[in-house]
């Protein structure tokens, strides 16, 4: 009787480390021979006596409990496609998601090809960079605000220049009608 009983400690033991770890290594995880495992099992007693006196007097929580796997059964997303979708239905969904799906796939063929350029060293060493490449950003944006005012005084440097040259334009063309005025006054003046 007591090794049924540590059958269903452990069946239920793993059934909760699957709910809890998934597909993670929980070995390499949390080892067997650390310390925290001691206060590992304190805090679920802790726990089991806290769910203990919040359940005493109730009488629909142990039926809940009774049927807690048959919950997760029709509580799973999985379970309600299985009773509403035939398996022909199930196969066109998957068909018409098909070019959707193979996208997918070579997304991450990609992502695990690049999972190697993640890793380099060179991304790695990003952290001990940080400090000259903020140096570096101060130097370009000092160097902006710099280029921004050579370029607003060069500007002006060039209205500047183009009123001086409209006014010698205007100046030289007036100059041209007085000359143009005098060589005909003296044109008439000798015929």
């Amino acid at each position: 009787m007591a090794d049924g009983n540590l059958e269903t400690v452990e069946k239920r033991i793993s059934l909760l480390e699957n709910l809890v770890f998934g597909t993670s290594e929980k070995d390499a995880l949390y080892p067997k021979d650390s310390k925290s495992k001691d206060q590992c099992i304190h805090s679920l007693l802790n726990a089991h006596a806290e769910v203990k006196k919040a359940t005493v007097g109730k009488k629909a929580i142990p039926k809940v409990y009774n049927r807690l796997t048959e919950l997760r059964k029709y509580l799973d997303p999985a379970y309600t496609d299985e009773m509403t979708l035939s398996d022909e239905a199930i196969t066109d969904i998957i068909l018409a998601e098909e070019d959707f799906l193979n996208q997918q796939a070579n997304r991450l063929e990609q992502m695990e090809g690049l999972k190697e350029i993640l890793d380099s060293a060179h991304i790695k060493g990003m952290p001990s960079h940080s400090s000259k490449l903020q140096e570096l950003s101060k130097i370009q944006i000092d160097q902006q605000d710099k280029t921004g005012l050579f370029t607003d005084d060069v500007k002006g440097l060039l209205e500047n220049y183009n009123t001086i040259v409209s006014l010698v334009s205007k100046q030289l063309i007036q100059w041209d009608q007085m000359v143009t005025k005098v060589e005909k006054a003296k044109q008439t003046k000798k015929s």
